[in-house]
């Protein structure tokens, strides 16, 4: 039966997970795991909720999504309306915390929530973080990114325990010297220390750390996939399937905290999380969003990650290290070797040859999608058109073309490609005029928009809507176009804005910024001088560098960070939805959106 091979799978499965190849040689998909183990901890009361506990629940428009137990809130005793029952927030895969859901085991037992992928569907590709090499600098206690980043991917069911051993695996390569390269960070170290074996027993010693730190992560979290399945002495099989409803993580989540904070102390570098507007800037000490990557056995990485985090590894200061003065570079860093891959290099030099030969290259222009989209298609034998007069069926043929022209022109682009067998997000960067758009070409010859001329078909763009992420989660980042308007309406004030009150804001550091003029534009809110944040002041250095151009202020909208950016920035492969807005208003919309003093 289906239960048999499942457990069979499940059991083979376990005889090689964690074992002594595993994170070296291989790492292990732990999907079957991961839904065995919702199932062998399935609540069927409210004293069984357990932390960590991984579902599908239904939303209200009946879509399901899997989702991960975070808090157990405990309910009030008592009758009436005065008593509640214990819940559970659930924190869904992808989704922000905004969104998160609390449940009840009524409907837990009415099949709202289910185990996990009963019904949604698992994330065919892996979670992926980038990682990039940071440290203090000791002169001037600035944080500082050095070396090379790169792109790590996760199963996403592994814990966070499991994915950390995965990522400490692949940064342990930058403190493993073959003796031949040298040894240093960001600044290079003397040719006779480079020998020194006191310097290669101190890397070796880090190295063993790092070894040793991954093997207790496989194992623990190895000893949690057992212990949640009740596998061994304690297994018990109920309708052919593991179950261990009474398993609890607490003793073995407190042993795992208590050497992962002996072993932090004996490698190089702490693993942070933090956002990718936080990287660097910093000064020491100072506030950031960012927080030490969680060691956790009962909480998956798909469920962790969103789409703005990085990985930081924070390299401390060599010259705190005991008994290691003799380290002269600041970090224990080892660079990596670099190798060209000759197939791959022969690939990208005929690439740039093609590119030169062909200027227009870089993408599709936005006129060569609107001409594919209304060109004349022949309609197919099960697409023919009946005539209204004899009632047979004819082959036809069938265009588009536009016939009235709205003030706000909206451009949608296909950026996902669905089928049966296969998911993609199509990345072809399609280049579009910041003003002067003519759509005229395409509009039907005895059109509206063609008898009142050509004039009332030129748009200039306003808002770009851009998607950063892949068809399993993503992050959306709007561009608009800052722009101040005459009392008469006329837009061609926006070509000669400059967004001076911008800069007058800003003529000093202790400029007040609340003295602004009304008129025009100012970034950020009302407040006093001395609680003006260094990104705040970041961002009005380069508004008043974008007032000295004759270019019109364009503002990103990054959740709740707003920065202007230059005009070329604003085309990328990244752009999704497109607005633009017709450079003479109809007189009726003037007259709508008009008031009188």
């Amino acid at each position: 039966s289906g239960s048999t091979r499942d457990i069979r799978l499940v059991k083979e499965l376990l005889a090689v997970y964690g074992d002594s190849k595993e994170c070296r040689l291989f790492d292990t998909d732990v999907l079957t795991l991961s839904k065995a183990i919702s199932r062998s901890l399935w609540p069927r009361n409210e004293s069984e909720f357990k932390l960590g506990l991984r579902v599908d629940a239904i939303d209200q428009k009946g879509n399901w999504f899997p989702g991960s137990v975070l808090e157990i809130i405990e309910g009030v005793e008592g009758s009436g309306d005065d008593a509640t029952k214990r819940k559970v927030r659930i924190h869904f895969d992808n989704f922000a915390s905004k969104w998160d859901e609390t449940y009840t085991i009524d409907q837990f037992l009415k099949k709202s929530v289910r185990p996990l992928y009963s019904h949604a569907t698992p994330r065919s590709k892996p979670t992926e973080f980038m990682v990039h090499n940071r440290y203090v600098e000791r002169n001037n206690n600035v944080v500082t990114l050095f070396g090379q980043s790169f792109v790590v991917q996760c199963k996403s069911e592994w814990s966070t325990a499991r994915a950390g051993a995965h990522i400490l695996a692949q940064a342990a390569r930058f403190i493993q010297s073959s003796g031949n390269e040298p040894i240093g960070g960001p600044i290079d170290v003397d040719s006779v220390q480079e020998n020194d074996s006191r310097v290669r027993r101190t890397y070796e010693k880090a190295y063993s750390a790092m070894s040793e730190f991954i093997d207790t992560l496989i194992d623990f979290d190895r000893s949690y996939v057992r212990a949640a399945l009740g596998f061994g002495e304690r297994a018990t099989e109920f309708d052919g399937e593991f179950r261990n409803p009474t398993f609890e993580a607490a003793a073995l989540s407190s042993k795992l905290n208590a050497k992962v904070n002996l072993l932090l102390q004996r490698i190089p570098f702490e693993l942070r999380v933090c956002t990718v507007d936080n990287l660097v800037g910093k000064k020491a000490g100072s506030a950031n969003e960012e927080f030490l990557f969680p060691f956790r056995l009962n909480r998956t990485i798909g469920n962790f990650a969103n789409a703005r985090q990085v990985l930081v590894l924070h390299w401390g200061d060599s010259s705190l290290e005991k008994k290691a003065n003799y380290l002269t570079s600041p970090v224990m860093f080892i660079p990596p070797p670099l190798v060209v891959h000759k197939q791959s290099e022969s690939i990208l030099e005929e690439g740039s040859r093609r590119s030169k030969n062909n200027p227009g290259s870089g993408g599709l222009h936005l006129g060569v999608c609107l001409t594919e989209f209304c060109k004349v298609n022949q309609l197919d034998l099960s697409e023919c058109w009946r005539c209204p007069r004899c009632k047979e069926y004819r082959e036809g043929k069938q265009n588009m073309a536009l016939w009235r022209l709205p003030d706000l022109l909206t451009f949608h682009i296909k950026r996902f490609n669905s089928s049966a067998r296969w998911r993609e997000k199509i990345t072809t960067k399609v280049n579009f005029p910041l003003t002067g758009l003519d759509v005229s070409e395409w509009c039907h010859p005895e059109s509206p928009a063609s008898i009142v001329g050509k004039d009332n078909c030129v748009y200039d763009l306003i808002a770009v809507l851009n998607h950063y992420g892949s068809m399993t989660g993503g992050h959306y980042v709007a561009t608009c176009k800052a722009t101040a308007c005459s009392p008469d309406g006329s837009e061609e004030v926006a070509y000669t804005f400059n967004g001076a009150a911008s800069a007058s804001a800003i003529d000093g550091e202790d400029a007040d910024v609340s003295s602004a003029p009304t008129a025009g534009w100012r970034l950020g809110g009302r407040k006093d001088k001395d609680t003006i944040s260094q990104q705040r002041l970041a961002a009005m250095v380069a508004a008043r560098n974008v007032s000295e151009s004759a270019e019109p202020l364009w503002l990103q909208f990054d959740d709740e960070l707003v920065e202007p950016i230059p005009p070329k920035n604003v085309v990328s492969e990244m752009a999704y939805v497109l607005f633009y807005r017709r450079r003479r208003i109809s007189t009726s919309n003037v007259a709508k959106y008009s008031t009188l003093d």
